[in-house]
């Protein structure tokens, strides 16, 4: 069988299942582009050496190394339990060691406010994502935890201006979900509304977050705006971290400043993690755990918590 007929039949036996692998779609597609759709016992191991290494030859491992290594064994151990191989699957058998996992940068609410606090004068007059607009994903991102391509992929039917409810559609696991959000939030994406919209007549599945043409925002041009943003902002992690603060990091940084709030406010942090979850569209508590980075201000919330109720069982003892 021919490489490209065993990826077509791999992706839709995977989605007859109900399953979503949008990576190992995109990762496969991008061997069937290197190799060409060639037999599949024609496939060596220094084509798939060669795919994985990518091009940057010579340069650190990084974990999507082991995304692109594990979708090509789930397809030939597709392939191979369907006999469509005869040969062993190619694949190195002495795989390098995994790096460290990736460490979130937390932003800090001074830092939110110096991304915001940019002028308009400071930003490339050119650019496609206009000033107030980049604010309004930051303010989407920070104050309503959505993932980068959730609050890119935004229509004016998805905002609810009056309820205060944003409706993310068909997003990660094919999930789709009701996002609150709070009355700052709602004046802020009102006023933008009114600014970027007011002088035309859109459809409701028009992007909420445009250019300057009314044309949806791409992911690559925000996160080239951000990445200048951050540093005219001096915005800068000297941690260690592979990365400097990303877009992606605000979500991280909305989960554990609500759980930081709870503890102050006193609630049952255990009992509304579920609901944390479920806001943030996760599957299961052990996705949202990802996004709890532990920081000195958590933990203090944490260990005070955990004094106040050990000084009642005290007394209640």
């Amino acid at each position: 069988m021919k490489l490209g007929a065993a990826i077509r039949e791999y992706i839709d036996h995977k989605y007859s299942l109900g399953m979503t692998i949008s990576g190992d779609t995109a990762r496969l597609a991008a061997f069937l582009r290197q190799r060409g759709d060639v037999e599949l016992d024609s496939i060596s191991l220094e084509d798939v050496q060669a795919y994985l290494k990518g091009r940057k030859t010579g340069g650190p491992i990084t974990r999507f190394w082991f995304a692109k290594y594990q979708a090509l064994d789930r397809l030939f151990r597709y392939a191979t339990s369907r006999r469509y191989m005869e040969h062993p699957a190619p694949l190195p058998t002495a795989k390098p060691r995994k790096p460290a996992s990736l460490i979130p940068y937390l932003y800090t609410v001074e830092e939110v406010h110096r991304l915001l606090s940019v002028g308009d004068a400071c930003y490339c007059p050119t650019s496609p994502v206009e000033p107030h607009t980049m604010r309004t994903l930051i303010l989407l991102l920070y104050g309503a935890g959505l993932r980068i391509g959730e609050a890119l992929k935004l229509t004016l039917g998805d905002v609810n201006l009056n309820d205060g409810l944003l409706t993310i559609r068909e997003s990660k696991f094919h999930k789709s979900r009701l996002v609150p959000i709070g009355r700052d939030l709602t004046g802020a994406l009102r006023t933008y509304h009114e600014r970027q919209w007011r002088a035309s007549d859109p459809a409701p599945d028009s992007p909420f977050l445009c250019t300057r043409k009314h044309m949806p925002v791409k992911f690559f041009q925000a996160n080239y705006v951000f990445a200048w943003l951050r540093t005219e902002a001096g915005v800068t992690r000297f941690d260690g971290g592979r990365f400097q603060p990303r877009l992606h990091d605000f979500r991280h940084s909305f989960a554990v400043r609500r759980l930081i709030a709870w503890y102050r406010e006193g609630k049952d942090v255990q009992r509304l993690l579920p609901h944390l979850s479920t806001y943030l569209g996760h599957v299961n508590l052990d996705s949202t755990a990802h996004y709890l980075t532990m920081t000195r201000e958590l933990l203090q919330e944490a260990n005070h918590r955990f004094e106040l109720y050990s000084s009642r069982e005290v007394r209640h003892g």
